[in-house]
């Protein structure tokens, strides 16, 4: 595998990188550790400000060398003799380092903190991660539990739920967890059958039914697809707002891990365009792996050698 990791120093970011460094990569694997900084023209760039030459330059060794200092210190985690560590320190702002990188090293996977150390620090979901997430045409892994031990895969039987299904199964990195694959019946709550008429009622109960026997259906394939490749896996099939449903099971569960596509689809509407895969973005407790469907590599990488 090609491991792209993004870091910057900050608490998230450490997370990020003892999660890849607990991980047990194939033979071969690549890890490029990666920071970016923006440059003095950042800091220097208020109207009307001058600032002497050397002292710009003093600014820009500053911020390069602690740059270099950071992703020195996260690559002496990595000391496995058949991982081949990289370093890389880019002066960009983040995201658009760690998409560009990414394209450059095609990477398998991108790994990053929920947040970093700039103002919005206490976000939720930090703007690097929020951006690189959106952007991004390759498998991104946006960590908080430094550990995956329990995967919740989402399916609704889209493309990219498709993707990251073919992720779980592939990717043998991830094979010493246990999966539950969850499928929601996204029903519309306002759709109360019990404030309609007789045969609208009996028409929604019926639909809601069968909405739920696809479900149940889409939950039980992938799941013994993954069984087939000896992965330990459970299904559940559950009703109502498909990220709700899918955080509230990652807490019941005690999830490390949620698995899902970026685009997903659902039960009785149009395509949902990242709503879902947002959501959990925000409000899981655990790390998110997100996975789209254009992902050439996410079907067919990381295998073991």
């Amino acid at each position: 595998m090609k491991v792209l990791l993004g870091v910057d120093g900050s608490a998230s970011s450490d997370r990020a990188a003892s999660l890849v460094a607990n991980l047990a990569w194939p033979i071969g694997s690549t890890i490029e550790v990666v920071t970016a900084y923006p440059g003095s023209a950042a800091i220097f760039s208020m109207p009307g400000m001058v600032m002497a030459a050397d002292v710009i330059q003093e600014t820009e060794d500053a911020m390069e060398g602690e740059a270099r200092r950071i992703v020195t210190e996260v690559a002496r985690r990595f000391a496995a003799a058949a991982l081949t560590i990289e370093t890389q320190v880019l002066r960009e702002r983040a995201s658009t380092a760690l998409l560009d990188e990414g394209s450059r090293l095609q990477a398998d996977l991108i790994v990053l903190g929920n947040r970093g150390r700039g103002p919005f620090e206490s976000a939720v979901l930090g703007s690097v991660s929020a951006e690189v997430v959106d952007h991004s045409h390759r498998p991104v892994l946006v960590a908080r539990r430094d550990h995956i031990r329990r995967i919740l895969l989402g399916e609704d039987g889209s493309k990219s739920a498709a993707a990251a299904a073919a992720t779980v199964r592939r990717w043998a990195v991830l094979h010493g967890a246990r999966i539950k694959v969850l499928s929601v019946a996204d029903i519309d709550p306002q759709w109360n059958p019990w404030l309609m008429g007789a045969a609208l009622k009996e028409a929604h109960v019926a639909a809601a039914t069968k909405l739920h026997e696809q479900h149940e259906e889409l939950a039980r394939k992938t799941a013994a697809s993954l069984k087939k490749a000896g992965l330990q896996t459970e299904n559940e099939v559950s009703a109502g707002n498909p990220a709700h449903r899918l955080v509230e099971t990652a807490v019941n569960w005690d999830a490390d891990l949620i698995v899902l596509g970026t685009h997903g689809r659902s039960g009785i509407g149009p395509l949902l365009v990242g709503s879902v895969a947002r959501a959990v973005l925000y409000h899981a407790p655990c790390s998110v792996l997100i996975v789209p469907a254009l992902s050439r590599r996410s079907a067919t990488a990381a295998k073991s050698k």
